[in-house]
């Protein structure tokens, strides 16, 4: 510590870096029930998370992602899925995405033992800035239709501007035990 105290003495403040750095991963809480085993679905580099596919029935049965590239301009890419559901087979087969020009930025879990519903937040991206926007603009809500279950609720969403979600993770079986969301750099 002497040593380094005694070369901004000698040096002046010298600055780490020149340009803007990286922030490492932020990891959202995951949500839920106990069961199940380890789960992790990744939009991949260079991409972003516009939403999820899923199976549901009386609560989630599975989920997976839906991801769009970031163009070399910043603007999004047509949007496709990535990697497999995780979960069981049962419950109806659908799909909810952001609006064009919109990306994943948190969501607010309803869970009990399993999870029972998911309300994604989507904010605008600014592809200039690649940054989104500080106000949610849609909210979609993945679960059973006409079913609004009690239980837990908690919500979360990715912090910095620049580091949208990307991908989640969490457990699951038969059912989604528990999710959660993870945010980065595209």
């Amino acid at each position: 510590m002497v040593r380094s105290i005694l070369l901004v003495m000698a040096y002046g403040i010298i600055p780490l870096a020149t340009s803007s750095t990286a922030l490492p991963t932020q990891y959202l809480p995951i949500w839920g029930g106990g069961g199940g085993s380890g789960f992790t679905r990744s939009c991949g580099t260079g991409k972003v998370l516009t939403g999820l596919q899923y199976r549901v029935g009386l609560v989630v049965d599975a989920v997976g992602v839906l991801c769009r590239p970031v163009q070399s301009d910043g603007t999004l890419g047509s949007q496709t899925t990535v990697g497999s559901l995780a979960g069981g087979g049962n419950g109806t087969a659908s799909a909810q995405s952001c609006p064009s020009g919109q990306v994943v930025v948190g969501a607010l879990i309803i869970f009990g033992s399993f999870v029972d519903g998911i309300h994604l937040r989507c904010h605008a991206w600014n592809a200039s800035a690649r940054t989104f926007g500080s106000t949610t603009v849609k909210n979609l809500y993945i679960g059973a239709d006409g079913i609004r279950p009690g239980g837990n609720q908690e919500g979360n969403g990715c912090e910095a501007r620049t580091q949208p979600a990307i991908g989640i993770r969490g457990r699951a079986s038969a059912l989604v035990d528990a999710i959660g969301f993870f945010c980065d750099e595209p």
